[in-house]
């Protein structure tokens, strides 16, 4: 295999060279301080792998391979999204080529294009380059064993400290209220659904978005379109939850953890946040908020000091931490390194203030450099689809490995449906750690 670098201008740097070859069929090669030194912000490694009994690929946004030869492959990838990798397989599911690298932190772009006249894929893997970045390495699979091999071995490599070890209350059975009531949350609503929660044998409660403003609303097409516009202050509503520091202790003494939902990037054109933000934002706003820049210092400040005394003042059991995936990737303005600091330092904060914090990722950013940084991996949304959320769940455990607590996205059912399809949620939530989003004193017995 010939992997050539080529520097931000398109000039090529040399040719990667082997530093192992692995019995399995791997290969490892080289990416040295010099090359990084000479590429300028961005550079570029091309190969092409031949068309040979190829039906199908996958990379780690996909549910699942598609089974088909696609004329162009596109992943995009940071720290906050998805990972460098993409596999090609046969239709009886062997892995006959694979590619992937070690810059896990760095936004960067996997690019494949079917030639038809030399009848190969041209691949490139386009990442941007920060000042005092590391040497990596690129591993090439050519041929034997299944695309769920090549993966597994992949993270071998990719964590080497192997998986460590989560919390006993990350493997419980969760409630989290988000499909029951969507933001009408109410306090003695929370300890009926808790306590019926905590009977049903649930470890974690998660009060999911809802409780940081006024007044009661669903998500429906008049209320979607700005649905977030006063998110970003992270102050509980006084309205809502009249009593929370003692709603918290009554709900944790009732045996759940208790878990509250955050979006630490969004600014909600409504809140005080948005007004305070100097910087440029990274979107236009979209449903009510916008994304503010990581590399702001003084937001990523205050969004990580109110989401960590937020934490230590009430006594929280951890946070349900959503959409970091949402700051977008980018090779001339790459942000995925200064995402991952922040998650860094709220860990520590949350860490510090209890060891046994939980905190839960979700699908986007469920990948290897995540694994000591959160402590359950969630599905993403697929309400009343019980096949779709088995598929996220297996995605999930395919990326990660055994030994991870990887959460089903709540199962959430119509009221009148029947018994039959009510199991099958509950069987397809069982591939991982199972997860309820109905009004649990409501439902017949």
């Amino acid at each position: 295999m010939r992997i050539n670098a080529f520097d931000a201008k398109g000039h090529l740097l040399g040719v990667l060279p082997q530093v192992e070859s692995r019995k399995t069929g791997q290969e490892l090669f080289e990416v040295d301080k010099a090359m990084l030194d000479a590429s300028g912000k961005q550079i570029a490694f091309r190969c092409s792998a031949p068309i040979l009994d190829l039906h199908g690929y996958w990379t780690p946004d996909m549910i699942r391979p598609e089974m088909r030869l696609a004329w162009r492959i596109i992943l995009t990838h940071a720290a906050n999204r998805n990972y460098p990798f993409i596999a090609f397989m046969s239709d009886g599911q062997e892995c006959r080529f694979a590619l992937g690298h070690s810059s896990l932190y760095d936004d960067g772009q996997i690019t494949a294009i079917m030639n038809q006249e030399k009848g190969t894929y041209d691949i490139e893997f386009a990442l941007s380059v920060n000042e005092g970045m590391e040497p990596f390495r690129f591993s090439v699979w050519q041929g034997g064993g299944s695309w769920t091999d090549v993966i597994a071995q992949g993270r071998e490599w990719l964590v080497p400290g192997g998986v460590p070890e989560y919390p006993d209350a990350a493997w419980e059975p969760v409630y989290c209220t988000w499909y029951a009531v969507h933001g009408d949350i109410r306090q003695d609503w929370l300890e009926a659904e808790a306590r019926e929660a905590a009977h049903l044998g649930c470890g974690t409660f998660i009060v999911d978005d809802g409780w940081c403003f006024d007044g009661g609303k669903r998500v429906n097409p008049g209320t979607i379109g700005t649905w977030y516009d006063r998110i970003g202050d992270w102050e509980v509503s006084r309205e809502k939850l009249p009593d929370f520091a003692n709603h918290v202790r009554r709900v944790q003494a009732m045996g759940l953890k208790y878990l509250l939902w955050v979006s630490p990037f969004f600014a909600g054109v409504e809140s005080r946040l948005y007004r305070e933000i100097e910087s440029e934002f990274l979107t236009p706003i979209h449903e009510g908020y916008r994304i503010f820049d990581p590399a702001d210092a003084a937001a990523s400040g205050k969004s990580l000091e109110r989401l960590s005394s937020l934490v230590e003042e009430y006594r929280l059991d951890g946070l349900k931490v959503d959409f970091i995936d949402m700051v977008p990737t980018s090779l001339t303005h790459p942000r995925g390194r200064e995402v991952y600091a922040f998650v860094d330092k709220l860990w520590k904060r949350l860490k510090d203030a209890n060891p046994e914090a939980l905190v839960e990722f979700r699908q986007k950013y469920c990948t290897p450099v995540m694994l000591n940084r959160a402590t359950q991996f969630r599905a993403g949304d697929v309400p009343f689809d019980f096949l779709a959320n088995l598929h996220r769940i297996a995605q999930i455990r395919v990326i990660l490995g055994d030994g991870v607590p990887v959460h089903a996205d709540p199962v959430y059912w119509h009221p009148e449906e029947k018994a039959f399809n009510v199991s099958r949620h509950m069987i397809c939530a069982l591939a991982g750690v199972p997860m309820l989003s109905m009004e649990l004193s409501t439902l017949p017995h």
